[in-house]
């Protein structure tokens, strides 16, 4: 009798478990992909404008990716010179008076996300990042 009681409270005892573990699990799947934010440091820093100008004038910015998987990071950490690359050539062909107003850099933040997304699914055969953000951006003329 004692054992058979026994073995209930086990059953129950694992069966609560387990139907915990399915209810997380459950949980878990109901939120999907957890977004990531990854800062590509250290900043970027280069010349913008007319290199023969008199004056040289540069930009500074900070840009962090927006992901959605773990994969997403690995790719980002694997290509950071292909990625830091593409930026820097992007940056390099800009106009400072394109630049200097909110337009024109929303317009550069979207070619940059097209651009560095493009050369990753050239090497991995997937579009990894969702957005492109600028947390900081400085242009000195």
């Amino acid at each position: 009798m004692v054992r058979a009681y026994i073995r209930f409270l086990l059953f129950i005892c694992f069966s609560g478990m387990f139907s915990m573990s399915c209810l997380v699990h459950a949980e878990e799947e109901k939120k999907g992909p957890t977004v990531q934010y990854h800062s590509l440091t250290p900043a970027f820093v280069t010349n913008i404008g007319d290199p023969n100008a008199k004056k040289l004038k540069f930009v500074k910015t900070d840009i962090s990716l927006k992901v959605m998987s773990n994969e997403a990071i690995s790719a980002i950490q694997s290509h950071d010179p292909l990625i830091r690359h593409t930026i820097v050539m992007m940056l390099n062909k800009q106009v400072d008076e394109e630049i200097t107003v909110l337009d024109g850099q929303e317009t550069l933040r979207l070619k940059m996300l097209e651009q560095v997304n493009a050369a990753l699914k050239e090497e991995t055969g997937k579009n990894h990042i969702d957005d492109l953000l600028f947390t900081t951006f400085i242009v000195q003329r």
